[in-house]
């Protein structure tokens, strides 16, 4: 006759799985009973995995399915540690002999019902992590002007610490096909999606920001090609949204682009958007120059960018052109240092990366500009979804810092669908930068800009070729270097 299982081993057992210790100490029926719930539960949550996994990942930073799932954790939780405990009782009562250490066996008990409840815990703990990051990230609408609306909009409630500033409308046009559940949402009714992308020394509501890196990030939605558009820091008489115009004699803004933010922060009579005013006349006169509307923004501040570079453990790069700068300020501002980056493949940490894309000393803006175009496509590209979720904690502290977005959380998942169509080694790079355009904008230059804008995709989709920079190049262990 085999020695009957121990106590705290049918506890162990069932800290593993419910029921497992139940039936180590010989009762099958209860051990059957015991583990249904957790069967079920690994049943549905496999089901969900196995139906789309994008759906399920993107679904989990909206509040009430993480409201779900912690109500759920919690439940799970406290009927875990009713297993376990069964377990032991179960156990004790079929074993003919006593405990020879009660004290010890009761102690052991305790600390598996203690790690039991650890585990939930953490779990319940990153759900609200989750959500209380998601509340940092979406910061609702209000920064982006409706496309030729002449009135401000009126506050209206939103989500998001933004939240009096409104929601942005966008024109009501044609509804266009593509890859999502329907209704079709708002911004993919006129067939694509247009999104600024905003680098910057922080998020919304910073008064002396400048945003120096500005680009437009537009993708066809039937096709799922993709471009991006580098607006240039130092345009001027970029044109401003009807909102603002009287702010200066032409409806222009004569100063540099990146200093519009500045100047905004200081009229707020002549700028609508409360705090946040710098960030919509930014987003409004960029629509205006494009000529087409915005369907969001997404802004992240340079220390963020190194983080999440550092965090996916960073981003190898072919290089086209050497980068020099003996006087590159380092993005702590405590000093300057000699930048030599040579031409080829590199590995670049969160710190070089950014260097990269930042050093204008040695090349124009334009040069960095095509930079910093060649690191995004780089990190779309590199993006490891496996390797970011082990960093989950990392991953949710850098967001909640550094990451910022007017997209709701109920378009991420339309919005993920539609990125798994882009091909990010044939996306199309624009700069709009002399000889093409001049730095001090013609009303000739605006109308040509807002065309290149809208009939990007009116040719015929060319054959797929790798980006700038993406020539054969190998790493050190003879790899190809992975293309941008």
């Amino acid at each position: 006759m085999s020695k009957p299982t121990s106590p705290t081993t049918a506890a162990a057992l069932s800290l593993l799985f419910p029921g497992l210790g139940q039936l180590a100490a010989g009762a099958p029926r209860r051990s059957v009973l015991v583990a249904a719930p957790a069967v079920l539960l690994i049943a549905v949550a496999a089901g969900a995995l196995l139906g789309n996994p994008i759906d399920v990942a993107t679904a989990l930073i909206r509040p009430e399915v993480l409201g779900a799932i912690i109500a759920v954790v919690l439940a799970f939780g406290a009927y875990h540690l009713v297993a376990i405990a069964d377990s032991y009782r179960v156990s004790r009562l079929r074993s003919a002999a006593p405990l020879p250490h009660p004290r010890r066996s009761a102690a052991v008990l305790s600390g598996l019902l203690v790690l039991a409840l650890g585990i939930h815990g953490s779990i319940g703990w990153a759900g609200l992590a989750v959500n209380e990051a998601a509340g940092a990230i979406f910061v609702g609408g209000g920064l982006i002007p409706t496309l030729g609306a002449t009135p401000p909009p009126t506050a209206s409630p939103s989500s998001g610490p933004l939240a009096a500033l409104g929601p942005s409308a966008t024109p009501e046009p044609e509804r266009t096909p593509g890859p999502f559940a329907t209704p079709v949402p708002v911004w993919a009714q006129d067939g694509r999606l247009n999104l600024l992308l905003i680098g910057a020394d922080s998020g919304p509501g910073r008064s002396g920001l400048r945003t120096d890196t500005m680009i437009l990030l537009s993708v066809d939605i039937k096709t799922g090609r993709a471009a991006m558009f580098g607006i240039p820091r130092n345009l001027r008489n970029v044109p401003l949204p009807p909102e603002s115009a009287g702010a200066y004699p032409n409806g222009k803004f004569p100063e540099p682009l990146n200093a519009l933010y500045v100047r905004a922060g200081q009229r707020p009579d002549l700028f609508p958007g409360g705090e946040a005013r710098g960030f919509r006349a930014v987003s409004g006169a960029i629509q205006e120059l494009a000529g087409v509307p915005l369907d969001g923004m997404a802004g992240v501040s340079l220390a963020g960018f190194v983080r999440l570079v550092d965090a996916v453990d960073g981003l190898w790069i072919d290089v086209p052109d050497v980068v020099y700068d003996d006087y590159y300020p380092l993005e702590n501002g405590f000093r300057h240092i000699v930048l030599y980056i040579k031409r080829g493949c590199q590995h670049m940490d969160g710190s070089r990366a950014l260097a990269y894309a930042r050093s204008r000393h040695g090349s124009s803006d334009y040069g960095r500009m095509e930079r910093q175009q060649l690191v995004l496509l780089a990190l779309r590209r590199q993006l490891d979804p496996l390797a970011t979720l082990l960093r989950f904690s990392d991953l949710i502290d850098i967001a909640k810092e550094s990451f910022w977005t007017t997209v709701s959380r109920e378009d991420v998942t339309d919005l993920a669908r539609l990125a798994q169509r882009v091909d990010a080694s044939n996306v199309e790079t624009s700069v709009f930068m002399p000889p093409g355009y001049p730095e001090f904008l013609s009303d000739v230059a605006i109308e040509q800009i807002r065309a290149e804008v809208r009939g990007v995709f009116d040719a015929p989709d060319p054959a797929a070729s790798p980006s700038p920079g993406a020539s054969p190049t190998t790493t050190p262990n003879g790899e190809p270097c992975p293309a941008p």
